[in-house]
């Protein structure tokens, strides 16, 4: 039995690859995202991402794995910074699908941090319109 043999029931597998290597549209991300939320070897796919980027940085992480991509990766590995927790936040409220609370888990943050980093974002968008 192979360390691999768990690919065989990936549901990316069966699908256009490119969906795992997101244009920065969108569409195609919450694509991605809804079949790895439904892939019975999610757990699987997370742990073999973590093992093949260890603590590589953001720049050298690519694509979607285990319905996360290279920034929410970046927190789970632990290897991030304050700012980098930030954009992640921003991005992660961004989508539109998480509260508060599931984000701050992701990036391993207090949820008061969540309602800091985002009002902070508002307030300097409303200065800059």
């Amino acid at each position: 039995m192979s360390r691999y043999d768990w690919m065989e029931d990936a549901r990316c597998a069966q699908v256009d690859p490119d969906l795992w290597h997101p244009d920065g549209s969108g569409s195609r991300s919450s694509e991605a995202l809804q079949i790895c939320r439904r892939c019975p070897v999610q757990r699987q796919c997370a742990d073999h991402t973590a093992r093949l980027e260890g603590d590589a940085s953001k720049r050298d992480r690519h694509g979607m794995w285990a319905g996360q991509g290279p920034t929410e990766r970046l927190a789970r590995s632990g290897h991030i910074t304050r700012e980098t927790k930030h954009d992640v936040i921003l991005r992660l409220a961004a989508q539109g699908h998480m509260d508060a609370h599931e984000i701050a888990k992701i990036a391993e943050v207090d949820v008061r941090t969540v309602w800091r980093v985002t009002a902070a974002n508002r307030k300097q968008m409303g200065e800059a319109a």
